[in-house]
């Protein structure tokens, strides 16, 4: 077949572009149309460094590229280079000095899906995004308009980088196997393929994603029994026997093989749960592959997740609050900052303290002031509520040490900046008294009461931090052993028993 009108996208594939619930899996066969080496080529690549820059003999390379095995092969010469402390250019080998033409199609295809890309290739051909831009050469300008350079996609290639919550970044590529970009994070030999897929974090992020998303491998054969093993795990259509497959492989096959073709489809339905999408090689060979998305692009409805969707994802970093989820959870927010306000409502930990603070939540530029607010009955006032402080108020109780330090730190700046501005926000003060109340007593001193003072002396009633201030702070003051606390208790009496003059407050 080599009409691309021919092609039409199954339609759990069509469902799952539409939810945003696609990741595209790329293998080396997609690498290769660009003009990348395949495992065997890599592999003999790697060896001739070696031999070039005299590890290896003539007869050594030769007998070493020879054991059938390209795992195995590249796994000892990466071993030899390492010992005899050689640096193998994986860019020079991995990328020609020009893609291919039908190769770089491709990958504007692919990025036309908008999916998640999660690739085994060390190489660079999906990290680089937009029309055109996989050429690695610099376009000539004129002389008032400089040669763009190619726009990064977001990519992720360290195992401590893997959450589930990554699956939900629309364009996000994620090399399962490291990247060439840093040598020691490529996954080659068998000892790294044996640590890498017994770590935690690789295992949970390949169970969640054969679980609850669609998979479409293109130009790769699932022939790694750890791929194969997470496939089978998680597949609902083969506990079950009651679904239809979810993933799906594009498949290239020739008209003379039909019949073991037949068998390879009824192999990895039964036996993976993966339905074969069949395309035939016999005029264009593997570029025929491009003529299938050049049909599937008319038809196919990608959109964003929804915001459900993305709710999801961030209640399953929260459950789990590791480095990689917390990490990937402030990504997500910062890309769609409308999750903000529930995602810092849903945040109870204490472990989030640190990240949230490196990421700028606590920062007096979010201050917010007062609005005035007119209509018929004149002229009314809103608060608007800050979110962050209220997670302050949550694990206040909890803080001690070097935390406690850094909150009190934060209250005093936000205070300050309050008090530059006139903000007056009664909603934020109310925050800092509670916060300032839990606290351990030790990180207080006297300037905090005089603080205390410029939260009950602005221009809107102050009834609830006063309470606050009174009924919380005040009895642990004169409850505690330290006689500098009894101090602070008379300081802080002094401060709520202030007389406003009449008609100050709003």
């Amino acid at each position: 077949m080599t009409e691309s009108s021919g092609y039409r996208p199954d339609q759990v594939i069509r469902d799952a572009a539409k939810h945003g619930e696609l990741v595209v899996f790329v293998g080396a066969g997609a690498s290769k149309l660009c003009g990348s080496p395949d495992w065997r080529g890599f592999a003999g690549q790697v060896v001739g460094k070696l031999e070039k820059g005299g590890v290896l003999s003539f007869l050594e390379a030769e007998q070493l590229r020879g054991l059938g095995d390209s795992r195995r092969t590249l796994s000892i010469a990466m071993a030899l280079a390492q010992k005899k402390d050689i640096n193998i250019d994986f860019d020079g080998i991995l990328h020609p000095g020009k893609p291919n033409a039908i190769g770089v199609e491709l990958y504007e295809l692919l990025s036309s899906l908008r999916p998640v890309f999660v690739t085994t290739n060390y190489d660079k051909w999906l990290d680089d995004t937009g029309p055109g831009e996989l050429s690695p050469e610099v376009r000539t300008g004129g002389e008032s308009e400089p040669a763009k350079r190619p726009v990064q996609r977001s990519k992720y290639y360290l195992r401590e980088h893997l959450s589930s919550a990554l699956l939900a970044e629309r364009g996000a590529v994620i090399h399962l196997h490291g990247s060439y970009t840093e040598p020691s994070s490529m996954v080659v030999s068998l000892k790294h393929y044996i640590e890498h897929y017994a770590d935690v974090r690789v295992q949970a992020f390949l169970s969640a994603m054969f679980k609850n998303y669609t998979v479409l491998f293109v130009g790769y054969g699932l022939a790694e029994l750890e791929i194969l093993d997470y496939i089978i795990r998680s597949n609902e259509s083969l506990r079950t026997g009651t679904a239809e497959p979810r993933h799906f492989l594009l498949y290239a096959h020739r008209s003379t093989e039909s019949v073991q073709t037949g068998f390879m489809e009824d192999f990895f339905r039964d036996q993976c749960g993966v339905r074969v999408i069949k395309y035939c090689i016999d005029e264009k060979g593997y570029q025929e592959v491009v003529e299938v998305f050049k049909s599937w692009n008319m038809e196919l409805d990608v959109r964003d997740p929804t915001t459900l969707d993305l709710q999801a994802h961030l209640d399953s970093c929260i459950a789990a609050p590791t480095t990689a989820n917390r990490e990937a959870a402030l990504r997500l927010v910062s890309k769609h900052t409308e999750l903000n306000s529930y995602f810092v409502n849903a945040l109870k930990d204490l472990s989030w303290f640190s990240a949230l603070d490196d990421a700028g939540y606590f920062a007096i530029q979010f201050n917010p002031g007062v609005r005035e607010v007119a209509d018929a009955k004149g002229t009314s006032y809103m608060a608007d509520g800050w979110p962050a402080l209220r997670y302050l108020e949550i694990i206040a109780p909890l803080a001690d040490g070097a935390q406690a330090k850094r909150i009190v730190e934060i209250v005093r700046a936000i205070s300050l900046d309050a008090q530059q501005r006139s903000l007056d926000n009664w909603r934020t003060l109310w925050s800092l008294a509670t916060i300032v109340s839990n606290l351990p007593l030790d990180v207080l001193d006297d300037s905090d009461v005089d603080m205390v003072r410029t939260w009950v002396s602005g221009r809107f009633n102050s009834n609830m931090v006063g309470q606050e201030l009174g009924e919380q702070l005040l009895p642990r003051l004169l409850e505690s052993q330290e006689p500098a606390n009894w101090k602070r208790a008379l300081l802080l009496v002094d401060v709520l028993s202030m007389v406003r003059p009449q008609g100050e407050s709003e």
